[in-house]
């Protein structure tokens, strides 16, 4: 991935806007990511000066302060949004060099909310410590209760409150006696449904009207008179209930609804009187403790400066005591460059707005270790608008900070090794492609030589199974699948089309990696060609070896087959002439003369015969370099037929001849006629007596070779017996006179000396199918 790619990835990652400043205030560059909405940012601020948003009117100078002394600093501003409501942020500022800096803005309105709820809650406990004397509480409602009773001569009084779906006393009496507290159901009560102001009024028969109502069964009540209690911030929910019961039918009296009111706003009144202490006892509880126990540094300080108290995480986090911090003047505890910023340009400030939110110190812990902290304070006034005290909370960022240096840090060494990588890229000695989706992303340099293409553009957005041979492209496809699905390595070699057309054999690598966030092939392809073409030659070789070496075998075989042949039919015929000449010298009479010439005439006659066959044999084995020429089959074969007419006629034989499947063949002629004349003569010569001589001749073409096929109707061969022997020289399988054994053998030498094979198909008085394979032409 290109250097750019890479900072569009970080940056992509980055939720936050992001700036480029230079040391006055001039935006150089911006990023704002597409989900950023919290402020109207574009990237037309490039060129403005942040001195011109009215809502950085001290940014110029945290940059120069940042930029001057080379260190982290944080800003923050604030800005209504639609509704009119503030929206807060802070503002990250790193410096980048000498001149420039990098700022990252973040939204902390959350965060602000939490702290402004601080505020209020020791505004709250503020007001309590001045709050009015001390009420009497529950004896205050149980004193009403009595009263209430007393004053409507009933039987039993009681203050309640809801609570979800129950009526629960917090006072019960008679008109002399405090009773236990009670609960119920609200459900099936005259409470249920209770308006403003409303006076529930039952003079008898209330068990017969309300018969779930438990504290009227309890009781024996008749008649009641009650009225809702609302507490005086809400009087659309009623808080409670405030009745009187009766044991006997009651009668009202002159201006009894006006005591009433009387009573129940009173008792209104403490129980909200009570309900605000408990949320008052509440709220100071919630105060103390994220006041003492929030992970955040707080304190407070006098008019002075000086701190008056202290959270427990701040002295946790700081090393200090209590005693060690509490009097001592707030600014003493930052380092020397911190302080000094604060007094002059911090606190001036501070004393005109009563408010700084997230100012970037460097706090000095105990033991000597320096704190990065963001500085937050708000003067606390009372009612007159009289200066309390400032309300100071530190938030620690060093860790913070740090990683913001370890991310700096970071991109610049993911920078520099994409610099490096992308140099190996295209400097590298093995062509790189990387495809994603069937179209060609990116190349390198040795791609563009390799394809002999002039430039990259060529290649670019085009299939990468443009340029696999057809040869190739099944692999190559099995092979892109496999890397997708089994998210391996994958290597073979494939051939290669060029941009000029010409084919190359290459050798690839593929591997999945990603690509501009998209799972990619990443194939890494060398030459091979020069390799291919040495090992085709190096097959080649083998073949021609190995096809020599068999030539060179069969040719063995048989000089050895025809020594022994020779040595055998040649000794016989001697061995009887020596036999004649013995018996001539040892008789000189005419009869034993005549004998002995009749049998040397015979004799001689057989050595001759012999010696003819065994020049042919030899004749056949060593002339290998006949002139191989295209000869037409059809055409032999007439030649032949013409050639043994009177022998056809003579035994009333037929030759018919089949070249449809192909008629001419490159071959020596002289053996393509000698194979013919061999098989169809053995085929007259050795007919069935019974039958007349019928003789096939045809071609056919199986797995693209070519075969010829013999096929005759004669006595046939006993295959059991004599298979392995049939082409064998002077192997004869019939009494036939002019049975030799010599021309089979030779059919089979001249056509094994071709390359070719054959074999033969018979049975006993059916006639026998030679059938010829030529091999490859």
């Amino acid at each position: 991935m290109s250097e750019i790619d890479i900072q569009q990835s970080l940056l992509s990652i980055v939720k936050n806007p992001i700036f480029r400043i230079d040391h006055s205030g001039q935006i150089l560059e911006c990023h704002v990511h597409k989900e950023f909405n919290a402020l109207p940012i574009s990237e037309r601020l490039v060129g403005r000066n942040i001195n011109q948003f009215d809502y950085l009117p001290n940014g110029v100078d945290v940059v120069r302060f940042c930029l001057d002394n080379q260190k982290s600093e944080t800003t923050f501003f604030s800005v209504p949004d639609t509704e009119g409501a503030e929206k807060y942020f802070e503002v990250d500022i790193e410096p980048a060099s000498d001149s420039e800096v990098i700022a990252i803005v973040r939204e902390i309105t959350h965060r602000k909310k939490q702290e402004a709820e601080l505020i209020q809650y020791y505004n709250l406990i503020q007001n309590i410590y001045q709050g009015t004397a001390a009420s009497t509480g529950h004896a205050f409602l149980d004193h009403l209760t009595q009263q209430l009773c007393k004053a409507f001569n009933g039987d039993f009084s009681f203050i309640a409150l809801f609570d979800k779906k129950e009526l629960k006393t917090v006072s019960f009496s008679t008109y002399n006696k405090m009773l236990e507290q009670e609960s119920c159901k609200i459900e099936g009560t005259p409470f249920e449904n209770l308006h403003h102001e409303e006076i529930i009024s039952i003079p008898a028969d209330c068990q017969l009207v309300f018969p779930n109502f438990e504290l009227l069964q309890k009781r024996d009540i008749q008649g009641l008179i009650g009225i809702p209690l609302f507490y005086p911030d809400n009087n659309k929910k009623a808080a409670g209930v405030m009745c009187v019961m009766f044991n006997k039918y009651y009668h009202t009296f002159q201006h009894y609804d006006k005591i009433l009111k009387i009573f129940s706003t009173r008792a209104a009144t403490e129980l909200d009187r009570l309900h605000r202490t408990k949320l008052l006892e509440d709220s100071e509880e919630k105060f103390k403790a994220m006041y003492y126990n929030t992970p955040a540094l707080f304190n407070s300080v006098d008019s002075e400066g000086k701190i008056t108290e202290v959270g427990e995480y701040f002295l946790e986090a700081t090393g200090f005591t209590r005693e060690e911090v509490v009097g001592k003047m707030a600014f003493d505890f930052l380092t020397p460059e911190s302080k000094s910023y604060g007094l002059s340009k911090v606190f001036p400030e501070y004393v005109q707005t009563g408010y700084c939110k997230d100012i970037p110190f460097q706090f000095v812990k105990k033991n000597g270790e320096i704190m990065d902290v963001l500085f937050s304070s708000v003067v606390v006034k009372n009612k007159a608008g009289e200066f309390l005290k400032s309300l100071t909370s530190l938030q620690d960022v060093t860790e913070v900070n740090s990683r913001k240096r370890a991310i700096i840090r970071s991109e610049s060494k993911v920078s520099e090794d994409a610099q490096r990588l992308q140099s190996l890229f295209d400097h590298s000695p093995v062509g790189i492609i990387i495809h994603s989706k069937g179209i060609i992303k990116k190349i390198n340099a040795e791609v563009v030589r390799l394809t002999k293409a002039k430039f990259a553009k060529e290649i670019l957005g085009k299939s990468p199974m443009d340029f696999i041979h057809p040869d190739s492209q099944d692999v190559a496809s099995q092979r892109i699948h496999n890397i997708y699905t089994k998210k391996t390595a994958h290597k073979n070699e494939q051939k290669f089309i060029c941009m000029d057309g010409s084919v190359i054999w290459v050798e690839a690598m593929g591997t999945l990696i990603s690509f501009e966030g998209e799972p990619a092939v990443q194939i890494a392809i060398y030459d091979i060609t020069e390799r291919k073409l040495a090992q085709e030659k190096v097959l080649e070789n083998e073949k021609n070896l190995q096809r020599l070496n068999g030539h060179l075998t069969r040719q063995n075989n048989q000089l050895e087959e025809f020594a022994h042949i020779a040595s055998h039919n040649l000794r016989a015929p001697i061995t009887n002439m020596m036999s004649l000449i013995q018996i001539k010298e040892s008789e000189q009479d005419e009869a034993t003369d005549h004998f002995v010439w009749e049998n040397l005439k015979k004799g001689v006659a057989n050595l001759d015969e012999t010696i003819v066959e065994l020049n042919e044999v030899v004749k056949t084995s060593w002339e290998l370099d006949k002139r191989k020429r295209k000869v037409k089959l059809s055409r032999v074969l007439d030649k032949i037929l013409a050639s043994i007419k009177s022998e056809l006629i003579e035994v009333g034989g037929k030759v018919e001849g089949n070249f449809t499947a192909f008629d001419s063949i490159i071959y020596p002629k002289v053996y393509i006629e000698s194979i013919l004349i061999n098989l169809i003569t053995n085929g007259l010569k050795y007919a069935d007596s019974k039958r007349s001589p019928l003789i096939r001749v045809r071609t056919f073409i199986e797995n693209g070779i070519k075969y010829m096929e013999v096929q005759d109707n004669g006595l046939g061969i006993e295959m059991d017996k004599y298979g392995d022997k049939i082409f064998g020289l002077r192997k004869t399988f019939h009494n036939h006179p002019e049975a030799r054994g010599v021309g089979l053998f030779i059919t089979k030498a001249q056509i094994e000396s071709m390359g070719g094979a054959i074999r033969v198909e018979s049975k006993i008085g059916e006639g026998s199918n030679f059938i010829i394979n030529f091999g490859t032409e």
